[in-house]
């Protein structure tokens, strides 16, 4: 199976993380609907939610900074998401090296670096109320994919560059 352009494994990963990005935005606006219309339990100050379709259910504690934070870190689940499914998507042209991907590279290094830790540290202190920088591992890895994918940029940047030269001197 090819890695790259039409029919290859990066159709593949496209088709699989947008629809997951899709399904997550679904449960985003489901959860949010359910939460504005009262569509769901308390029982000893937790909510119990039931998820249509799949027979299950999300229970949390019933206060607005744990809401606050489902909903954050679904958001930035989503574009995470929909950002890796644009740059499956480019890898699909016949010239992998294109503006396309750089862009998105650019954005998701954005989403790692600066959003990702700003979201980290406003979930920890200012909603959450924590005191220990619990969960760190969450905001590690976010800073390796981000260097990871400001490395891909710039390799990505050069590759365009390259490209454009050959194309001009044929």
């Amino acid at each position: 199976m090819k890695i790259f352009g039409p029919k290859s494994l990066s159709t593949f990963f496209y088709y699989i993380f947008r629809s997951i990005s899709i399904i997550l935005l679904a449960f985003l606006t489901y959860m949010e609907f359910a939460f504005i219309t009262d569509r769901f339990t308390i029982k000893n100050g937790r909510f119990d939610m039931k998820i249509p379709l799949i027979g299950t259910s999300i229970q949390g504690d019933y206060q607005f900074s744990d809401i606050l934070t489902i909903s954050l870190t679904l958001i930035f689940g989503i574009l995470l998401l929909y950002l890796l499914s644009n740059i499956f998507k480019a890898l699909e042209k016949r010239i992998i090296f294109n503006k396309g991907i750089i862009q998105n590279l650019k954005f998701l290094t954005i989403l790692n670096l600066i959003i990702g830790p700003i979201l980290y540290f406003l979930i920890q202190f200012p909603i959450m109320h924590h005191n220990n920088f619990g969960n760190i591992h969450n905001l590690i890895l976010l800073i390796i994919f981000g260097m990871i994918s400001l490395f891909l940029t710039y390799v990505f940047q050069k590759g365009y560059t390259v490209q454009s030269e050959n194309d001009l001197t044929i």
